[in-house]
């Protein structure tokens, strides 16, 4: 639209579907002075003047880095935008660092880059707006042969979002000229050395919300006991081990928990703050005394329940004291049953082991302590996690 209203030709070529996501991932864009000097849509092999990569995944696949030649001019977006790899692979990595390199040596220079999701979400509350966030640093870096002007008007004539996009193009021009004038929460990487302090008490505040003192008590017990017996070895990491995968193991989101959480009033603001005009909540459930079969991998079906849920979340929250007695109707499941164990096992393998440890076989310890950090996911997935880490710290220990 920007180079129609400069009577400049332009064409759209859009693939879709290369990173297994939604909606057009790969464009060819060709613009000209005239629509006449445009002759065909397709970008030939080694004949891009410019890359803008919104997506690292997408822009260093073969089907894009056919078309770059030496010299021709990138920006990039570090973000990591999660792909069909992710969702069947926990562990699966993007490689960005890697991506980026190759683009580099493809085109021959290396791109200029932002983390346009985080900028986006940081400046603008949603990363909705890193593309336009990322066109603006593109235009400042003058890969894009249009006004200005004629951009920003090109916006105005859309009607979405206008002002929110007018600034995600002037972001962006300025994290390209000078990001140094970027706000400090936006080049915050949200990196922090956290303190084993900081660490304990947070936890502890969390537990205690999670279910009462006396069971923020218990994991503070046993964190302070492995403390003070590195203390006595000279050690380090021990402490932060089991700090954080304790807390992992009795922080485990059962149907209190996700009540809990949904009930919050932070998370209800939050909806309000990102969502506009009349909308409704509806939640994709699968709850265990409910008899809803499973799909064709043999996880539990989930179904739709409506906005009444939420009152219904706020009930079950206030029944957190439940948890674990003899009273709670979700107790007597497998699923719980093996989350309490789990508590237990991990306990007896802290506890039953301190006082063999010394600084010599410290390092081996650090490693059994942080293994339950991998027992992820919900259901059987997590199912699986769990028998395979336990099986190989017993293996371990057994050597």
């Amino acid at each position: 639209m920007a180079a129609h209203l400069e009577g400049k030709g332009a064409s759209v070529l859009d693939f879709t579907g290369f990173a297994q996501k939604f909606g057009p991932v790969l464009s060819f864009i060709r613009l000209a002075d005239s629509p006449a000097a445009i002759n065909q849509v397709r970008i030939d092999r080694a004949s891009a003047d410019a890359l803008i990569a919104g997506d690292i995944v997408v822009s260093s696949s073969p089907k894009a880095s056919a078309t770059y030649r030496k010299g021709m001019r990138a920006v990039l977006s570090l973000s990591e935008s999660p792909t069909g790899d992710i969702v069947r692979h926990r562990d699966a990595s993007l490689n960005v660092d890697v991506r980026a390199q190759r683009i580099a040596e493809a085109t021959g220079n290396t791109p200029r880059s932002i983390d346009a999701n985080r900028l986006a979400e940081t400046l603008l509350g949603d990363t909705v707006f890193a593309n336009m966030l990322l066109l603006g640093f593109a235009w400042q870096a003058g890969l894009v042969p249009v006004s200005l002007e004629a951009l920003k008007r090109a916006i105005e004539l859309n009607g979405v979002a206008v002002e929110r996009n007018l600034q995600a193009i002037d972001w962006g021009r300025i994290a390209h000229s000078n990001p140094n004038a970027l706000p400090t929460t936006a080049t915050d990487t949200g990196e922090t050395d956290e303190t084993l302090d900081a660490i304990m008490d947070r936890r502890e505040r969390f537990l205690t919300d999670y279910q009462n003192a006396a069971y923020a008590a218990r994991y503070r017990a046993l964190v302070d006991r492995v403390r003070a017996r590195e203390a006595e070895i000279g050690s380090d990491g021990l402490t932060e081990a089991v700090a954080r995968s304790l807390f992992k193991l009795m922080a485990y989101k059962d149907e209190y928990e996700v009540a809990r959480l949904h009930a919050d009033p932070a998370f209800l603001q939050r909806l309000k703050e990102t969502f506009e005009g009349d909308f409704s909540v509806h939640f994709h459930l699968a709850p265990p005394l409910l008899p809803l079969g499973k799909d064709a991998r043999g996880r539990p079906n989930k179904r739709q329940f409506g906005p009444w849920m939420g009152r219904a979340f706020h009930m079950l929250a206030r029944l957190k004291s439940l948890r674990g007695t003899p009273f709670d109707p979700f107790g007597y499941t497998a699923e719980r049953r093996e989350e309490r164990a789990l508590i237990a096992w991990y306990e007896d393998l802290v506890a039953g082991n301190l006082a063999g440890i010394d600084f010599a076989t410290a390092e081996d310890w650090k490693k059994r302590f942080e293994a339950p950090m991998q027992m992820r996911g919900y259901g059987p997935v997590k199912a699986e996690a769990v028998a395979r880490i336990k099986a190989e710290i017993e293996e371990g220990l057994a050597a």
